[in-house]
């Protein structure tokens, strides 16, 4: 059904986008990295300065794991075996972007940006004495969250006048202020 909102909601964009101004500085898309997060994003330009924000969330089912009676190993065993029944992974950022030199097909910029990644798990383990389950799955929640900031370049690229990509080589610092990564990060904005 989400898939579905987000088709139409951006089937809508590229049609209302024609009959809007010449000058589009405004967008939504969907864009991926360390810096920029992952989901959708809305960009807007004001002159040379911009922000960028980002939401995303992603969820399997959630499901009560499935576990052996017996571990048949063939010898005895003792200790656990851990399943992950519901997962959700999150993504929020925020970038300043301030345009360096601009033309009618690119705009090139430097951003400064943060992020904040999270990881919520249901984990289920089931305990084993001599190759048997003993009891029922013991449930646990597991929360992990890190965040992420850096500066880096980026290149807006104009397929059309409604669709632009999007490439950035950002340098990530960890909230441990560890230099994480230099992969780039990209997405493709629809403008209006």
């Amino acid at each position: 059904m989400i898939k579905v909102i987000v088709l139409v909601v951006c089937i809508l964009l590229l049609c209302s986008a024609d009959i809007l101004s010449e000058d589009l500085q405004q967008g939504f898309g969907f864009t991926a990295g360390r810096i920029s997060g992952v989901g959708i994003a809305y960009r807007q330009y004001f002159d040379k300065n911009g922000i960028q924000v980002t939401f995303g969330m992603f969820s399997n089912r959630e499901e009560t794991p499935k576990f052996p009676t017996s571990a048949n190993y063939g010898w005895e065993h003792d200790g656990s075996n851990t399943k992950i029944g519901w997962e959700l992974v999150g993504s929020y950022s925020l970038m300043y972007l301030r345009t360096l030199r601009m033309n009618e097909e690119t705009r090139f910029y430097y951003f400064l940006g943060a992020s904040m990644e999270l990881d919520y798990k249901k984990k289920y383990t089931q305990d084993y004495e001599n190759g048997i389950a003993v009891g029922m799955p013991i449930k646990k929640n597991d929360y992990n969250h890190d965040y992420f900031f850096g500066p880096g370049l980026g290149i807006d690229f104009k397929v059309n006048d409604n669709i632009s990509f999007v490439v950035e080589l950002p340098i990530s610092i960890s909230s441990d202020l560890e230099i994480e990564t230099y992969i780039p990060q990209g997405g493709i904005v629809l403008k209006f």
